[in-house]
């Protein structure tokens, strides 16, 4: 994922985590493994939204996942 990829909120955490004393590979490589990465827990709420809602909306239960651990990120830098 590059830089451009990430989004405003991404940006946000990337600077304070730079605040914070990380370099920008360091802080990278933490949003990777925080949000992005989908760990067991993740995968077993999609797996439930999915049979719920449906395999089309996979992309933004993800999203809506995504979302929610980058706002957890986001206040336990603070």
């Amino acid at each position: 994922m590059n830089l451009i990829d990430f989004t405003f909120s991404d940006r946000k955490i990337l600077k304070q985590l730079q605040i914070q004393g990380m370099t920008i590979n360091e802080a990278i490589r933490s949003i990777m493994c925080d949000i992005y990465y989908l760990n067991y827990k993740d995968r077993a709420i999609m797996r439930a939204a999915i049979r719920l809602v449906g395999e089309e909306r996979k992309d933004q239960i993800i999203t809506n996942i995504q979302f929610s651990k980058r706002k957890q990120y986001m206040t336990e830098i603070r």
